[in-house]
Order: structure tokens, then sequence, then C-alpha cells
């Protein structure tokens, strides 16, 4: 009896303890313990890249981190210890070796971890990347990540355009890899991997860490893989770029993701980098906003913060409420009717034209000699900071003369050729166009669109532009503007686009969803400047 109430205890302690069968919550045995090196190459990217680096679906309480860091820059990861520790097996910060890749190799194997994952602040890993590496079951693999706004990549030289296009999937041998890297390291012939030219019993010719790695690989038969059959993440090179190109590529990253109702991420124990407030060579930078539109107030804030430019909030004439103060002095332009709808001006659109009016009388009046214009239902495209700031680069090199720059636009004849101006980057003839949701506006711009008088003759703004640079199809409009002068140009490729389309859900347009007619009082105030009213019914 003895015998058997013993033998029951064994059992019992069997399941408890190292080798036995795993408990239904246990999941050790489905997650191997997971080393990451994590290197900090650019303190300004460190937040984000860590909060991407937060979000990794793979247990925490199986995941060992150590970070690389400068000694400069180590006191910023203070608090990320303290506030982790608890949440990872072991987090540790160390000063980076100059072999930081042999560096983080050791530390893997110190702590006989199943696998080393090794990346580093250029690095912004998708939720899924570690899972999917693993599920590759290589010994070295890395994942493929490019640029968010170009071809280049972390495959640079070892893939074509294709892979990082999407056009061709595959597992791709290569002869060596960069991070993020995945070492299988319960392999059994990873021991031999090193980044160590001292671990060779060859020598290898290159000093450079990751040859040395491929070749100790090549030399056990090891494969070395890139992958693109999953979404990895982003990789943004800052050995490819200054300081203040990284910077401007980084907030333009985190702006797109944000405009595009994506989440941004970063780290709540390190505060995000925020980029200092620039004009980037302009006098003043306008936006235009309805007093009773803060939500879009609130919004283009928000991404003009992110994107670091500097502006001020201009607030627009609200077509809805004109009354006969606002309209003294402006004559709508006989017979105007808009060549789409033929229909005449609508309330917001006189609103619109007299907010433009009023920003370029104050540009005048205070003698700015650039400023930009934007409405506050826009997004900014894809480098549009660094396209701001080398167009001044441009227009100061060469001198060139202009009056008024396109931002973003609706070109109406696709048919009609635009050239680029010689010794610019960007700038380019302009043909007639649509859209003032962002331009740049000269001292002598401003002066020229007041002295042609267009509150005497007012149509809509779309329509006034082209004609004071004399690209416009309609000439009995255009006579009544005899000087027709101004020096316009468009920027190639835009930096401005309407936040929504027509047709998208949350399109909203002040202008065209204006009306002429509300009461009597609207009524006798626009039949007092010459405007035929119509029923609500034909507008």
């Amino acid at each position: 009896m003895r015998r058997i109430v013993l033998f029951s205890l064994f059992l019992c302690y069997s399941y408890a303890f190292f080798g036995s069968t795993p408990d239904e919550g246990d999941y050790r045995h489905l997650y191997p313990e997971l080393c990451i090196a994590y290197k900090v190459n650019n303190p300004i990217s460190t937040s984000y890249s860590l909060g991407w680096l937060e979000n990794v679906r793979y247990p925490k309480d199986r995941t060992k981190v150590l970070i690389q860091v400068d000694e400069q820059d180590k006191e910023l990861f203070k608090q990320w210890t303290a506030d982790f520790k608890a949440l990872y097996s072991y987090v540790a910060t160390e000063i980076v070796d100059p072999n930081f890749l042999d560096q983080g190799l050791k530390f893997g194997r110190r702590f006989k971890c199943g696998y080393l994952l090794i990346t580093n602040t250029d690095i912004f890993l998708s939720e899924n990347s570690v899972k999917d590496l693993i599920s590759l079951k290589q010994v070295v693999v890395s994942g493929l990540m490019k640029d968010p706004f170009s071809l280049h990549s972390n495959g640079k030289g070892l893939v074509d355009s294709s892979h990082l296009t999407g056009n061709k999937i595959e597992l791709l041998r290569v002869y060596y890899a960069n991070p993020p890297l995945l070492i299988d390291l319960k392999h059994k012939d990873s021991s031999y991997l090193t980044f160590d030219e001292q671990n060779l019993r060859e020598k290898v010719g290159s000093k450079s860490p990751v040859e040395i790695f491929a070749f100790s690989a090549y030399k056990m038969d090891i494969p070395i893989y890139l992958d693109n059959h999953f979404f990895y993440g982003y990789f943004i090179d800052s050995t490819k770029f200054s300081k203040v190109e990284f910077a401007q590529k980084l907030s333009s990253f985190e702006y797109q993701l944000w405009v595009n109702n994506n989440p941004v991420l970063y780290s709540n124990s390190i505060d995000p980098w925020q980029p200092t407030q620039h004009t980037f060579g302009f006098d003043k930078i306008y936006v235009i906003n309805l007093k009773r539109r803060p939500e879009r107030r609130r919004r283009i804030e928000k991404g003009l913060t992110m994107l670091g430019i500097e502006y001020n909030i201009f607030e627009a004439v609200d077509g809805m409420s004109l009354g006969e103060k606002e309209m003294e002095g402006i004559r709508i332009m006989p017979g105007y009717l808009d060549p789409f709808h033929k229909r005449p001006l609508k309330r917001g659109e006189i609103g619109c034209f007299l907010s433009h009016y009023h920003i370029w009388k104050e540009v005048v009046d205070n003698g700015y000699s650039r400023v930009i214009v934007f409405e506050d239902d826009i997004k900014l495209s894809e480098n549009a900071t660094t396209i701001l700031r080398e167009f001044v680069e441009d227009t100061m090199k060469t001198q060139a003369e202009w009056d008024f720059v396109y931002l973003g636009r609706k070109k109406n004849d696709a048919k009609k050729q635009e050239f680029y101006v010689s010794g610019h980057r960007y700038l380019s003839t302009v043909t007639y166009s649509y859209w003032t949701v962002g331009y740049a506006l000269s001292l002598s711009g401003a002066r020229k669109l007041i002295e042609s008088k267009p509150l005497e003759n007012l149509l809509a703004l779309d329509e006034y532009l082209p004609i004071m640079y004399n690209d416009h199809p309609n000439p009995e409009w255009a006579n009544y503007f005899p000087i027709r002068d101004l020096k316009a140009f468009t920027l190639y490729p835009l930096v401005v686009h309407p936040d929504k389309y027509l047709n998208e859900p949350g399109y909203l347009s002040d202008t065209e969803n204006s009306t002429l007619v509300e009461d009597e009082t609207t009524t006798k105030i626009f039949k007092h400047v010459g405007v035929n009213v119509q029923q609500k019914s034909e507008l």
C-alpha cells in the first residue's frame, strides 16, 4: 500500500517540474525564449521604433531585451528599463560595442535563448514580424523591409524592385543579410556562427561583421534567407541621410500613418521626439479655417505640428453669414455662371474668395516677401517639407522671379504640356488649373492680385487665378482684367492634396454645399450686388 502511495506522489510531482507534460495554460513549449538585441542608431526615432517593438506579438515573459546604446544616450532608457522590467523576463542596457552584432549574439548565447533577433532604431517591426520569421523554420533569416517613401530597403544589392513591389514573392537565399535578423540558436550548427573574425580559422579578407557572419554560415553550410512573404514593417536608414533629412523623413512617416488613419505607435516610457517648428524660408504660413469648423482646425494643427510646420490660423470669411456690411463695394461679374453647373456664385464661394483676398491684403500691408496659404481640409504629401525647403533653396540660388506657385491643384486640361523650369528640382510651368488648397505667394504676386480689383468683378477664385496668369479658356471673363501678368508656376510633384475627394466618406465642402438664397434679407443683398437669384431647388 505504501508503495502505491509513493508512486502516486511521484506521478503528481513529475507533472509539476521540468520535463513534465505541460498544463493546459502553459505555453512555454510553444514560445521558446527570445532574446532581442536592440541597437540605438538615432535617439530621435527611439520612442517610435520602441513603440513598434513593444507591440510585437510574442509573450513578453518569454522575451529578454538588451538595449545597446552610446554612453551619452544611456540616461534615456532608465525609465523604460524600470517600466518594462516586470513585463519582459529580462531587460538591460549596455554600452554599445564597436562590434555590436557580435555583442548581440553573445547576449543570446549567454542566456541560452531559443531565438535571437537583432534589430535597431531604424526598424519599425510589424506586430507579427517575429512569429512570421519563426514560422519560416530557417536557421538564419531576415524579413525584407523598405523605406515607406521609396524602394530603398534593408535588402539593397540583394533584391530587385519586383521583390519590393510585391510582384515577386519568395524566400530568397542570399549571401548575407541585414537586420532584422533572426537566428535559431537551438540549431546545433548555429554555435559556429560568428560576427568576430577571431573566431574563424580562415581569414575572410573583410573586417565587416556582416561579411564575417556570412562566411561563417557558408563554412557550416547554413543558408541565409531574405523573405518577403509577409509584411515585416518599415525601414528608415539613418546612415543614408543627414540629421536634418532623417528628422524630416521620420516626421513625414509618422504624419502619413496618422493622416491615413493608421495608429502612430510610440513608447509610453520615452517621450516621442517632436520636430522644431519652421516656416521653411517663408515669412508666414497661413491656415484658413472657418470658426464653425473647430474639428478641421484641430486636425490641421495636429498634422502641421507633427511635420514641424509653424503656422498661423487665419479666420475665414463665412459665406453663410455675409451681410450688407461685408458685401459693401463688392460686385459680381455680370453674367457670370459656373462653367460646369451653369449657376451663379454661391455664398461659400464668395466667402472663400474674400478669405484669400484678406490674406493678400495682409501680405502687402506687412511687406512679406513670400508666404504659404493652406486651406484646412488638406493633407500633405510624402516628403512635403523636404520639397518646400528645396524649392526655396532653388529660387534663391537661381534668383527666379515668381508671383504664385500651386502647391496643390487640379489640372483641367491633361493634353496641355507643362515643363520643368531650368535650375529647379520641382518648379514647373502651369496651365489652366483649379483649387487653392495650398499655394505659395510672393509680395509682387499679392500686389498684382489686389491691383486688378477683383471685388469689382467677382467670380470664383478658381477662375480668377488662371485669368491672372493668362491661361483661361473664357476670353470674355479675362477681358475684365486687362493686366494679366501673374508669374505663376506649380510644384511637381504636388505637396498638398484635399483631405477628402467628392463622393468619399466624410467629404464636406463649405463652398459647394452653400446656397445663394436663405431668406429675404439675403435675397436683397445679392440683388443689390447684381446676382440673378435662383430658388434653392435650382442650385
